[in-house]
Parts: structure tokens; C-alpha cells; sequence
């Protein structure tokens, strides 16, 4: 018996409609495996503390910030300044950064990353010595050992600029966090340290010396390779982040600031702080 026409045109419609159908799944389930299966970008934080404090710190803001965006992120920390700076100048493999402002103009004239925000206002450094120690001016430090991170931490980089004369200079011991300086002073190991004016408030008996020049406080930059789309989400997301009560208690127990709008031209200039850093 032989088959109608009519059904074999209406049999193979259905059978191409059905073929596309199956082609498109497989195009939507390969893209959602693809997307599943991308690493999250890598958002490096700069050895200010140590790490497990900056894990405490700024682990949930990352988290908080990937939630909003719908971004993966990663945490990415270093063990030390030198391994920042080694990162740092031979490309900064990480796609978000928060860093302090001579790195970050570095990065954006450099490497052309995008400041897209910063924490408000400005920080300084602070000149501490311990609570039995009544130095009145720098001067008084020249040969005496001074606890500092090593460059390019802004406390060594403000440091220099303390103590120009190159044959009268300070013995620095170079520790991992600005906490260990802290504790140095504290403990009598060193007679000094340079610390962010923020941490060292956070020891009433240090006596504060002298306190540099402010600068723009602390700035998150993106690599060229992140997609603008994903720049726009996370500086909406950063930028927002103090407007609800949930993120409001995250920086509030983090002890951050709010973010404000930022640019690159807010940093323009600062990375001149890194003249004499081996490899700038």
C-alpha cells in the first residue's frame, strides 16, 4: 500500500522541527555546562593583615559581592609584599584587585586596568614608637630599628620619604603584616613602625610620632580582560553595597568603609611613590 504525499511532506516537517529542536537543547545545555565549568574571577587583596584576618575581613564581602552580581569570585591573598610586588609587576594574574593607591596607578597606567571604586576618603601612615619611648621627630630613629612592611607597602614607600638622607637611615626589620609591626613595637623587639593611621589607632598606648600626606584610601580595579558587563555589575554592586541593612552590617563588621565612585585620574600620579622599588 503506498503512502500519501500529503503524509510524507507532513512526516518530514515534523521530523526537521524535531531535529532543530534537539540541535537547540543541545546548544542551550552545552552553554550552561560551559558556564558552569568557567572559573571564577580571582579577586586579590594585598597582604595589609594577616591572612586570616583577611579572610575574615574581606571573605564575606567577596561572597556578598558575587551573590549580587551573579559573578564568581575568588579570594586570592599573598604571604608577603614581595610576592604581591612579584605578581604585580610581571602582569597581576587576578582579574579584581583592592589596593593601595601607588600600586593601583601602576596597574592602570601599565597594564590599563579600571578603577571602578574605592573606599571613602583618604588614609595616612602613621610614625609609632611604644609607650615608653618619647621620640618627638624622626630624626631621633636614625640607626634604631623600625618595624615596616616591605615595599611597595605604602608604610615603607612613606617611610623613605621620612628619611631621605640615604646614609641616615633607620634599621628596618621587615615583617608580613602590619599587625606584626604593631606587636614589635609593642613587644620591644623594634623601637618603631610605620603603620596605616587606621591600624594604628587600634593601639591607644603606641605613641604617634609624626603622620604623612593623606592619600586616596584603598581603590578596586578590574583587568581589561573582565567583560564590561561584569565591570558595570560589580561596580553597581560595590557602590550599592551600603544602601541595604545587610550590607550595611557586612562592612560594619568587617570594619569597611563604604565604596565610593572612583576613576583612574583619582590615582593618577601616585605610582611616582614607587621610584627606587626594584623592577618598577
Amino acid at each position: 500500500m503506498r503512502s500519501h504525499p500529503a503524509f510524507g511532506r507532513f512526516f518530514h516537517a515534523i521530523s526537521r522541527r524535531l531535529g532543530l529542536l534537539l540541535a537547540a537543547s543541545a546548544l542551550v545545555l552545552t552553554g550552561a555546562t560551559a558556564a558552569q565549568a568557567a572559573p571564577p574571577l580571582k579577586f586579590a587583596i594585598p597582604p595589609f593583615l594577616p591572612q586570616a584576618e583577611l579572610e575574615k575581613s574581606f571573605g564575606p564581602l567577596i561572597e556578598k559581592i558575587s551573590s549580587m552580581t551573579g559573578t564568581p569570585l575568588q579570594l586570592e591573598t599573598f604571604p608577603n609584599f614581595l610576592a604581591f610586588w612579584q605578581a604585580t609587576r610581571t602582569g597581576s594574574p587576578f582579574d579584581i584587585v583592592l589596593d593601595s593607591a601607588p600600586t593601583t596607578d601602576f596597574r592602570a597606567k601599565r597594564q590599563h586596568w579600571q578603577v571602578i571604586a574605592k573606599l571613602s576618603g583618604t588614609v595616612t601612615q602613621s610614625l609609632v614608637t611604644g609607650p615608653n619611648e618619647a621620640v618627638l621627630d624622626p630624626s631621633e630613629l636614625i640607626n634604631k630599628k623600625i618595624a615596616v612592611q616591605p615595599t611597595p607597602s605604602v608604610s615603607a614607600l612613606t617611610l623613605y620619604q621620612l628619611f631621605p638622607n640615604p646614609v641616615q637611615q633607620p634599621e628596618l626589620v621587615y615583617v608580613d603584616s602590619n599587625r606584626e609591626a604593631a606587636e614589635k613595637v609593642l613587644s620591644g623587639a623594634v623601637m618603631a613602625a610605620v603603620i596605616p593611621t587606621p591600624i594604628a589607632v587600634g593601639y591607644p598606648s603606641l605613641n604617634t610620632v609624626t603622620t604623612t600626606d593623606p592619600l586616596p584610601f584603598l581603590a578596586v580595579s578590574v583587568s581589561p580582560n573582565v567583560p564590561p558587563a561584569t565591570v558595570q555589575a560589580l561596580q553597581k554592586a560595590l557602590l550599592n553595597l551600603d544602601k541595604t541593612p545587610s550590607g550595611e552590617a557586612l562592612l560594619k563588621a568587617s570594619q569597611l568603609r563604604p565604596f565610593e565612585k572612583a576613576s583612574n585620574a583619582d590615582y593618577a600620579g601616585d605610582e611616582k611613590l614607587l621610584e627606587g622599588t626594584f623592577g618598577y
